[in-house]
């Protein structure tokens, strides 16, 4: 008998050594140099110089189920900023045909999204080489939370579901989950992605809707948002817009919208420009920012040269700031 036990727990570390080897293992890591000027209203603030850093490593596994279905597993490691993101993705979708069904966190696609055509990264991580702007594309998505997505693919795009019970409850720390009876804090989000039939066309449109939490002590309200954009690929020229409201739960309404245009002057150099526009009601003041930005494709490495000018950042009158940023990207 107890040789019998050897040999099974034997077979079962094979069998779990054996489906770690044969998880697909892919990652990322960004770093650069940026720099920007001090702040125009005030002349006690200096600008900010130094070296940025992101590793980003994706972990996944997929196969077919005995009933036909195929599924994919994985989870997501990130660190920046000094500092550990424990609300990376950790997911596992079964689909059958152009059907899928997803539960889990952070993996699912969202309203943090734009159609706006760029040269590499997304304009707000640009535009955050002047300091962490007020704009922002993400109408408060529930993305990240556990939550259960549902995604149909069509002849002319991909329309998606996505249901969260619990906002903020990523499953990550003790913190995320509720010490009193809490009612309400769910949230849903619906979603289309694609070119409705027209070739060189990128559609993105959505809406989510938030319920308040009521514990007899949160004051909060029901928050709702909202994004829309198109864009068009003419061959070497790109152009674009993206669009979201949002009405927070805090109270207050924020709109932000943004414009890019592309030009690929080669198969290894493009070059982009935007402006990206933050309106709140918390301010009578508009944050105003224009980006200049130059992609240049080694391979397996990406460069990008970027500059960035933002007016009444934060949304404070007369606050300017301009700041310009050198990044590498390689992916394994």
């Amino acid at each position: 008998m107890k040789k019998t036990l050897l040999l099974t727990s034997a077979l079962v570390s094979s069998i779990a050594l054996g489906s770690v080897a044969n998880a697909e293992v892919k990652g990322s890591m960004k770093f650069g140099y940026a720099a920007s000027d001090g702040a125009s209203n005030d002349a006690t603030a200096a600008g900010t110089q130094g070296f940025m850093r992101e590793t980003q490593i994706d972990m996944s596994t997929s196969g077919e189920l005995d009933n036909g279905m195929t599924f994919t597993a994985g989870a997501s490691f990130e660190a920046e900023a000094g500092s550990i993101d424990d609300d990376e993705g950790t997911f596992i979708e079964f689909s059958s045909g152009d059907t899928s069904v997803l539960f889990g966190v952070d993996k699912f696609t969202n309203l943090d999204d734009s159609a706006t055509p760029t040269t590499g990264s997304a304009l707000q991580t640009v535009a955050d080489v002047a300091g962490d702007v007020s704009y922002s594309r993400n109408p408060s998505s529930p993305y990240g939370s556990f939550g259960v997505g549902i995604a149909q693919k069509t002849a002319i795009g991909t329309i998606s579901a996505l249901y969260v019970p619990q906002q903020n409850d990523t499953g990550g720390t003790s913190s995320d989950h509720k010490a009193t009876n809490i009612e309400g804090g769910q949230a849903y989000e619906l979603k289309f992605k694609g070119n409705a039939g027209i070739e060189g066309l990128n559609i993105v449109a959505g809406i989510n809707a938030r319920d308040k939490e009521t514990d007899g002590n949160l004051i909060l309200k029901d928050g709702k948002g909202h994004v829309y954009g198109a864009s068009y690929n003419f061959g070497s020229i790109a152009a674009g817009f993206s669009m979201n409201e949002d009405e927070n739960q805090s109270g207050t309404t924020t709109e932000n919208t943004e414009y890019g245009v592309t030009f690929a002057a080669s198969d290894k150099v493009s070059i982009g420009v935007g402006i990206l526009k933050h309106e709140t009601t918390a301010s009578t003041s508009d944050e105003d920012t224009k980006l200049l930005t130059v992609g240049y494709n080694l391979g397996p490495i990406a460069l990008e040269l970027n500059y960035v000018d933002v007016e009444n950042h934060g949304a404070n009158a007369n606050k300017d700031i301009s700041g310009a940023s050198i990044n590498t990207s390689v992916k394994f």
